[in-house]
């Protein structure tokens, strides 16, 4: 077992839209860890919601902005109107990797515990020249029991409650080419088995439709057609506090509860 991890804090870029109270809480647990750059990556106002909405984005960036009590290099990344969760987070991820090597990812409501920061930089920094391995998450959503031994594992799953990633995995990405294969998720892993492939081909067959608009799934699954794996810590680091009729994509409010529950720290890494 090593001492705790002397890498400096990887920038980090934060996923902004429509919820101060969020952002002021994230900026909390952005003050423990002290990175020395922050991004922030914010969306704009849609513009059929008038001004309410627009003081709302407004308010979350400068909650943002206020909430960085310690000195750090602060870099803005703002849409003057709405791209949506797909074209606003690829398109601000694009601009951030055009200047980072390397740089931690959080939503507005998703949480870390400290040791997310000190995980993610370690990881970045040892798997760094390691093409094979793409992103490391902050999230491990395994039961106890099923989780293997160690810090961490190797996985084809990127969760993106909170992650990490290199210039040279997401420049490899061209979002305008994307496309769902013709065999599905058997062109990835033929020996998968008939409900894992099932339950993707769904998912992503609805994607391919324009149903679920998103970065996160196309992005995912460039992963997978490279072979590339993501690096999953052995016990969850964030809690996801967005669940809500406020959010995008997970407005069960009653799930947050559970993933809270997920989560103590780990030990230094082996």
């Amino acid at each position: 077992m090593v001492e705790a991890s002397q890498n400096p804090i990887a920038p980090v870029a934060l996923l902004i839209y429509r919820r101060p109270a969020l952002v002021r809480g994230l900026m909390q647990t952005l003050e423990k860890a002290r990175p020395r750059r922050i991004w922030i990556l914010a969306d704009g106002p849609r513009r059929d919601r008038g001004t309410e909405e627009a003081e709302l984005c407004r308010a979350t960036r400068k909650a943002a902005e206020d909430g960085v009590t310690w000195e750090c290099e602060v870099r803005k990344v703002y849409a003057e109107e709405n791209l949506g969760l797909k074209r606003g987070v690829e398109s601000g991820l694009t601009a951030l990797f055009k200047m980072e090597e390397e740089a931690v990812v959080l939503e507005e409501d998703c949480y870390p515990v400290p040791e997310f920061f000190r995980f993610c930089s370690e990881m970045l920094a040892r798997y760094r020249n390691e093409p094979q391995v793409a992103a490391i998450s902050g999230n491990c959503f395994l039961p106890q029991a099923a989780r293997p031994e160690g810090d961490y594992f190797f996985s084809r799953y990127l969760h993106i409650w909170g992650w990490a990633t290199w210039a040279r995995a997401w420049n490899s990405y061209d979002r305008t080419c994307w496309q769902w294969p013709k065999d599905g998720f058997g062109a990835y892993f033929p020996n998968a088995n008939k409900e894992e492939k099932k339950y993707w081909n769904k998912i992503y067959e609805r994607v391919s439709a324009g149903e679920i608009q998103t970065w996160d799934y196309p992005w995912v699954s460039h992963l997978w057609k490279r072979g590339w794996v993501s690096i999953t810590p052995s016990q969850n680091l964030i809690t996801n506090r967005g669940f809500g009729p406020e959010a995008t994509n997970t407005r069960d409010a009653s799930v947050e509860v559970g993933i809270e529950r997920v989560g103590p720290l780990l030990p230094p890494f082996r």
